[in-house]
């Protein structure tokens, strides 16, 4: 197969720390190779200079067998090169259709912005991709994974040869991954090319023709995916295997009261008659298609979204109306959907966010802080979570997506939390990460934590939980055991 990208020998330094090391990468015409490894690996900053974001030390890059220099992001859209960057790029103050064609904007014959074109061929898009959301909707009130979508269809919209989407299916249910998918063969046989930049590796065995893996900077694999397992590729990645920690099965009496009950909650639109409890020392999950009311729960529970009627009783205690100052004094710890938005601030250091929530515990009378103190509790928890990092002084904002997720679960877990409330704790995490964060989440359990957990990824529940329920149009379809429930089934009863 003829070549459209090739990638030779780049090399990229940040300070002393050497991020791509002489790395190859070569793509072929109608071809999906993944691009894989784990947080930290080195993917998005080659991904970056090929649009020019970022500039390589040295190396070379090809398209179409002529060597090109990529100085900026304008240079990639001329060659063809369209990106889905894992990052949301989306105008929250613009419609989902001005925000799909945004840059591109169809005119009427006068040179006018055509909007009622727009709209319509915006909305022609949506209902390919059978998803829940109008052209008309603001985007600013869309959910993360709604927004992920709409980058997805954005990219959809030009006539690219060459798309690189960095995990486009993180916020996908599984239904409409089947959907998406039949859309890239689509585009794959007119001779579109894709780099598929996924830590869900059964996506990339399911729709990839080639994996490159990257490991430490440099090239450590490179496979055939009709031919590779899950394991070989997970190896190439990480030079060992994932082992994830035994649940612990708890012997609470039947009539022990449950540390969390949710009676008769309602919110219009959003949610009905939710009934649910759970025990002490359990790990509970949630599962739904998009729009199921997943997120919508977790967060009335804590207080940052009100809801119209019903009981929330946590350890014996009725709580009225929940909020996020109260929960916390109540030693309730959540990890939301959107990390970037609401999980941490990016421009302070690894230690100021993990002591963020208990900065009185290192603070004398007078109000100073005690810093020594401070820095080796909050070292210790990074090392707990096996934050990759530098130093604990290392800003957020440079962390990978993983060691981000760590950063923030490492911060509720120095509020000591004896209820753990994580929606969607995975996304944008590869499958290493994943394994260490399920693995930190047992071992509270273990220890008699409870842990709620929202989530769209099917094989995530299963792996961790004791007990899922089935969140189906804001109702509660039914509760099953992990242990004996497939992903099959478990999917069947969601959709």
């Amino acid at each position: 197969m003829e070549p459209i990208i090739e990638m030779k020998n780049i090399v990229k330094t940040f300070s002393d720390n050497v991020v791509l090391d002489h790395v190859n990468f070569t793509l072929h015409k109608g071809e999906t190779c993944a691009l894989l490894g784990v947080n930290g690996a080195g993917k998005s900053t080659l991904i970056k200079i090929l649009n020019g974001i970022y500039h390589a030390d040295s190396g070379e890059i090809f398209f179409e067998g002529n060597k090109v220099k990529i100085s900026e992001p304008q240079d990639a859209e001329k060659l063809g090169i369209r990106f889905v960057h894992q990052e949301l790029n989306v105008c929250p103050d613009l419609t989902v259709a001005e925000n799909i064609f945004i840059g591109h904007l169809k005119k009427n014959r006068f040179g006018f912005y055509n909007s009622r074109e727009v709209y319509k061929a915006a909305q022609e898009l949506i209902d390919q991709l059978k998803i829940d959301i109008k052209a008309t909707d603001k985007v600013g009130d869309l959910r993360a994974a709604e927004k992920q979508i709409i980058e997805i269809l954005k990219a959809m919209t030009l006539n690219s040869k060459v798309l690189v989407l960095d995990e486009p299916t993180s916020s996908l249910s599984e239904k409409e991954k089947v959907i998406f998918f039949h859309l890239l063969a689509t585009l794959k046989e007119r001779g579109v090319s894709f780099i598929f930049i996924s830590h869900f590796l059964e996506d990339v065995l399911q729709i990839s023709d080639r994996a490159i893996a990257l490991k430490d900077a440099k090239n450590n694999g490179e496979f055939d995916t009709k031919h590779a397992t899950k394991d070989d590729l997970i190896f190439a990645m990480m030079g060992k295997n994932a082992v994830q920690r035994e649940r612990v099965e708890r012997s609470e009496k039947s009539d022990a009261a449950p540390v969390l009950e949710l009676k008769d909650l309602c919110s219009a639109g959003k949610f009905s008659h939710i009934n649910l409890s759970v025990q002490r020392g359990t790990i509970l999950g949630v599962c739904g298609l998009l729009g199921a009311g997943k997120s919508e729960i977790a967060r009335a529970i804590y207080g940052l979204d009100p809801y119209d009627s019903g009981t929330i009783v946590y350890k014996g205690e009725v709580i009225r109306r929940p909020k996020p100052e109260m929960m916390m004094k109540k030693h309730v710890a959540i990890v939301t959907e959107d990390r970037k938005l609401e999980g941490f601030a990016p421009l302070m250091s690894i230690s100021e966010n993990i002591t963020l929530s208990v900065l009185r515990n290192f603070s004398t009378k007078l109000g100073f802080m005690k810093e020594k103190a401070r820095a080796a509790e909050s070292l210790r928890i990074a090392k707990d979570v096996t934050v990759k990092m530098t130093s604990d002084q290392q800003k957020v904002e440079s962390l990978s997506g993983g060691n981000q997720q760590k950063v923030i679960i490492g911060r509720c877990l120095e509020s000591n939390p004896d209820l753990f409330i994580l929606d969607e704790p995975t996304r944008g995490v590869d499958v290493y990460a994943k394994t260490e964060i399920y693995n930190i989440l047992i071992d509270m359990a273990n220890r008699g934590v409870t842990v709620l957990i929202f989530s769209s990824e099917l094989e995530e529940l299963l792996s961790v939980c004791t007990e899922i329920i089935i969140l189906r149009s804001g109702e509660i379809k039914g509760r099953v055991s992990a242990k004996e429930t497939d992903k099959a089934q478990l999917l069947s009863m969601i959709s």
